[in-house]
């Protein structure tokens, strides 16, 4: 009996030591653990990081499909899934020289081997905000009647451009402009009357448009934004495109008219642009020469410039950021009313004339020169050419005789 009690006690402190032994060795994997923080932490951020987009760029793709077949408004957003979904990788986007930012980059396939797209775009305050502004590789501001302006932004590829516009009618130097950086131009209608006419313009160039004023409905690339024809936008300011609908487009036209041209950048890019370190310049006001008293401002953090208009910040309408740029220009051209009805002015394109560089918040005086209203540009700093940063770039077209104050 004694015996059996004296074993009964041995198991107990058996059991007792092996559970105090089995807490110490838990305990020290909880502290051996804690040290492993940073990697688990990391280990979830991976579980709850979004999946590859669908359009992610690869290295060496398949060959390319073209895109999509029938062009159709862009359906609005649907909600993210609360967990992350698998999507195929666009094997679509090739690793290509983009000649309009002095860099390389992914782009569709098919933009690599078509001209640049140069879209009409309006600038008034019914019109804001402007969509794909930020997803262009330039934009020019230039007039066009009762001191508006109006931008035509050049795209090199399009492709991921969900929304583009309000897009609007085209000008006869807008035209001169557009070939200068060998664009396609985009537009919905243009000036055909009086002194300026656009119309007989490109008739007399040979040229042909994506005009979509007189597109049927098979194939038209455009179509009326219903979320600004709900908020009270007067039609003319509802008109807007997307990026793979016009390259869609452009597949459907001859090659003649959209094969890209073969050169090299449209500027003598470099890694230290001839502005930088220069004059101070953190802010540039255009001032009153456009109704909408355009300015930018130098963001150092970014080191680009942000642009206002209307005493507000100029936002991107597919982002709701503020449009920044990393070069901007004033071309000055000279520039007169004609007088008509409508409050047309003409500007001259080509020739030679003066303007300001922009960098990192510095600049420096240009000279600009173009043989003829369709030859390319070539701007001058002190007699040598001028190097530009690679990047996005903003230019306003402002007549000759008119200021900009930098400070």
């Amino acid at each position: 009996m004694k015996k059996e009690k004296h074993i009964r006690k041995s198991k107990k402190k058996i059991l007792r030591l092996k559970n105090l032994i089995l807490l110490m060795v838990l305990f020290a994997l909880l502290i051996s653990l804690s040290g492993c923080g940073d990697y688990f932490d990391a280990l979830e951020n991976i579980a709850q990081s979004p999946s590859l987009p669908s359009k992610t760029p690869v290295v060496s793709p398949s060959p390319s499909p073209k895109p999509s077949e029938t062009p159709k408004e862009k359906p609005s957003a649907s909600p993210s899934p609360s967990l992350p979904v698998e999507e195929e990788i666009d094997q679509s986007l090739v690793y290509a020289r983009n000649p309009l930012i002095g860099r390389y980059e992914y782009m569709h396939e098919f933009s690599t081997k078509t001209r640049p797209l140069a879209i009409i775009q309006e600038n008034t305050w019914q019109s804001l905000p402007q969509h794909g502004l930020q997803s262009a590789d330039i934009v020019i501001e230039m007039l066009v009647e009762y001191e508006i302006s109006r931008f035509l932004a050049i795209y090199q590829d399009p492709y991921n451009v969900e929304k583009i516009g309000a897009v609007r009618s085209l000008r006869s130097y807008f035209t001169q402009m557009a070939l200068a950086f060998d664009g396609y131009i985009v537009h919905y209608g243009y000036s055909d009357s009086g002194r300026e006419n656009a119309k007989g313009d490109l008739a007399r160039r040979g040229l042909t448009t994506i005009n979509g004023l007189f597109l049927g409905d098979g194939g038209n690339p455009f179509w009326r934004d219903r979320s600004r024809l709900s908020a009270g936008y007067s039609s003319e300011h509802t008109v807007v495109t997307a990026g793979d609908n016009l390259l869609n487009k452009v597949s459907s036209l001859p090659e003649s008219v959209t094969k890209k041209e073969n050169r090299d950048y449209v500027f003598s890019f470099s890694n230290t642009s001839s502005a930088e370190g220069k004059s101070p310049a953190n802010d540039i006001y255009i001032g009153n020469i456009y109704v909408n008293s355009p300015y930018f401002l130098y963001n150092e953090e970014l080191e680009k410039y942000e642009r206002y208009q209307f005493g507000q910040a100029h936002y991107e309408g597919n982002t709701g950021e503020i449009l920044n740029f990393d070069n901007v220009f004033v071309l000055k051209m000279d520039t007169w009313p004609l007088n008509d009805s409508l409050r047309h002015v003409a500007m001259t394109t080509y020739g030679w004339g003066s303007g300001y560089y922009f960098n990192k918040g510095a600049y420096v005086p240009i000279q600009w020169k173009r043989n003829n209203d369709s030859s390319h540009f070539e701007i001058f700093y002190e007699g040598e050419i001028l190097k530009v940063a690679r990047g996005n770039t903003w230019i306003c077209c402002i007549p000759s005789n008119r200021g900009i104050t930098i400070r």
